[in-house]
């Protein structure tokens, strides 16, 4: 796959910018402890670093991911889900190789490409390792996922139904935000 030039720097600016945005990343999962809404907020700056790149995106995507492991003493289990990072940065990554030029529908199209991918993902996930490991829903969805599986509802309908809102408006903050700062740094790199 050929990085389109228009939406990617250089390989060593994508290391740094990928490592960089995996530690705000995890500042901002920090915070999310303390957020009374629905939201994840846990792509926010990968989102940054795959317009900046490939590269870029997936250091962020990975490293984000083993930072939240480690530091916060989850199971090793949980890496599982930076499948769904994954999944955005090369959502985004793909949608620009024919792109030249990004406005206001494309935004709106990435947020619903990517909440929709990362709802099913999310869903086929939790399905598995709920079945493997009788993993319970720990997220902001756990409400909703209690609620529908406490009546017979299938656990994969159960997983998926309460995360397409909860990620659409949570991708569409993150997407929108992670433009803006990309089209805000990017300056920096044009000089």
């Amino acid at each position: 796959m050929q990085e389109n030039n228009r939406y990617s720097v250089s390989l060593a600016w994508q290391v740094i910018l990928g490592i960089l945005f995996a530690f705000l990343n995890f500042a901002v999962n920090c915070l999310n402890k303390y957020n009374p809404f629905p939201l994840y907020m846990d792509t926010l700056f990968t989102v940054s670093a795959a317009f900046f790149g490939m590269t870029s995106g997936l250091i962020c995507a990975i490293l984000y991911h083993f930072v939240c492991t480690f530091i916060n003493h989850y199971e090793i289990s949980t890496l599982v889900w930076a499948v769904c990072s994954l999944t955005v940065v090369l959502i985004i990554r793909i949608y620009l190789l024919k792109r030249n030029k990004i406005g206001a529908i494309d935004i709106l199209l990435l947020v619903f490409l990517v909440a929709l991918s990362v709802s099913l993902e999310g869903a086929i996930i939790f399905t598995i390792m709920h079945a493997l490991t009788n993993y319970a829903e720990d997220s902001h969805v756990k409400f909703m996922y209690t609620l529908l599986s406490s009546n017979n509802i299938p656990v994969f309908i159960s997983a998926l139904l309460p995360r397409v809102p909860v990620n659409i408006l949570d991708k569409g903050i993150c997407v929108s935000l992670g433009y803006l700062c990309y089209l805000g740094l990017i300056k920096f790199f044009k000089r």
